[in-house]
């Protein structure tokens, strides 16, 4: 019996680094499609080499190729996918939808099965985004999606902070965390990862290492806010101190103070949130401490670019810091830490950053109150707009955790 095949639509660090191993692992035969001939090349020749956590070794990984997206052999493959894959970021859903669509119409018209699309983005709207795409290509997906076509999220944990190409192969660094969250509400359960379903906020996944849970929103809130909203944040208030990389960032007792206090308003806003929904499902107690901890492991040296790219996207209404901040509000909660990191990410000026760059001109042009009405659709005479504003006014043109007290 042939292993079953997932085709994942990206070769990034996410496709590479944790959603090749964690299918590799439970015996699927994996197919990255990639927009990079260079990738593509190398993972062929050489191979996907992956080493997870401080101190491991690298292993190759068995039973994974690649295929490039304009490969006429595409749709041949796809109609024989027992599972897709997306890990090209939220940004890029839009555009690959007219890519996914023909190889999804090729596959149902294949098979009589169905068949699930989990998409690895960490965005809480990832399947919104994706599925209007795929109906914009293909009219007749439409009425697919729920029948035999499922889309749903996942949240991931872990973080892949490095992907190297060579001649030799493809390579990955990342930390030991296996922690994955996928809406199993979104996807058709008659097709995996679905398996058989209980009683409690859990359903039975066929894929080791993949949780199928039914409050997926709250799973990706919590990845979303509580870990990824201090990540950020080191890496905002760490780059005007000149740190290069998360850890160095962290070392420094300032900003570890000013990130642990970012994790602490996130959690309150989290639980404020949980407890208004009346969702009644339970979320792993996790300390500030131990999340900061996931932040500074040496080995993997994330550099501090990487975590603050795109501070627009991270800016977003309902993303890592605008989303526990308005949350905060809601419960009685000023969030100052937040606010502050807010302000960080808003004087973040990386030069190589465009998003960054664009930021500082519309900073110069039209101020942070309208700017925050752009990019965080924040109302100037909203009270999170006006603490932000505040904080900005008292930072007096200087960045980082020199103010920020």
């Amino acid at each position: 019996m042939s292993a079953p095949r997932c085709l994942v639509i990206g070769a990034g660090r996410m496709a590479g680094g944790f959603v090749a191993p964690l299918l590799a692992d439970a015996g699927w035969e994996v197919i990255l499609a990639s927009r990079d001939p260079a990738v593509t090349t190398a993972i062929n020749t050489g191979g996907i080499s992956v080493q997870i956590g401080t101190g491991a070794a690298a292993r190759t990984l068995d039973g994974v190729r690649a295929i490039a997206l304009d490969d006429p052999a595409l749709p041949g493959i796809a109609a024989a996918a027992d599972l897709f894959a997306t890990a090209v970021g939220p940004n890029a859903l839009i555009p690959i939808g007219a890519t996914l669509a023909p190889l999804l119409r090729a596959r149902l018209d294949a098979r009589s099965t169905p068949v699930n699309i989990v998409t690895f983005e960490n965005h809480r709207r990832a399947p919104e985004l994706l599925i209007p795409a795929l109906i914009d290509a293909d009219a007749s997906l439409a009425g697919e999606v729920g029948v035999r076509l499922g889309v749903g999220g996942a949240a991931v944990w872990r973080i892949i902070a490095q992907r190297t190409v060579t001649e030799a192969g493809v390579s990955y660094l990342a930390n030991d965390e296996h922690e994955c969250y996928v809406d199993g509400l979104s996807l058709v359960a008659a097709a995996p990862p679905h398996g058989d379903q209980s009683h409690d906020d859990q359903s039975c996944s066929t894929i080791p290492g993949i949780t199928l849970v039914t409050s997926f929103d709250h799973r990706m809130v919590e990845k979303l806010w509580v870990f990824n909203a201090g990540h950020c944040a080191a890496a905002y208030l760490g780059w005007p101190a000149g740190a290069t990389t998360l850890d160095a960032a962290m070392a420094l007792p300032e900003v570890r103070t000013a990130v642990g206090a970012v994790v602490e308003e996130a959690r309150q806003g989290l639980a404020s949130l949980v407890q208004a929904s009346r969702a009644g499902d339970l979320l792993p107690p996790r300390s500030v401490a131990s999340i900061l901890d996931r932040y500074v492991d040496p080995v993997l040296r994330d550099p501090v670019v990487r975590v603050a790219r795109e501070p627009r996207r991270k800016l977003a209404p309902d993303d890592r810091l605008i989303g526990p901040a308005i949350a905060c509000l809601a419960a009685g909660i000023q969030p100052v830490a937040l606010a502050n990191a807010i302000v960080a990410a808003l004087t973040y000026a990386e030069p190589s950053d465009e998003q960054a760059a664009d930021i500082q001109r519309e900073l110069e042009l039209i101020g942070p109150a309208e700017l925050l009405s752009v990019v965080s659709g924040l109302h100037p005479s909203d009270e999170l707009s006006k603490l932000i504003c505040a904080r900005y006014v008292a930072g007096n043109g200087r960045t980082g955790v020199e103010w920020a007290r």
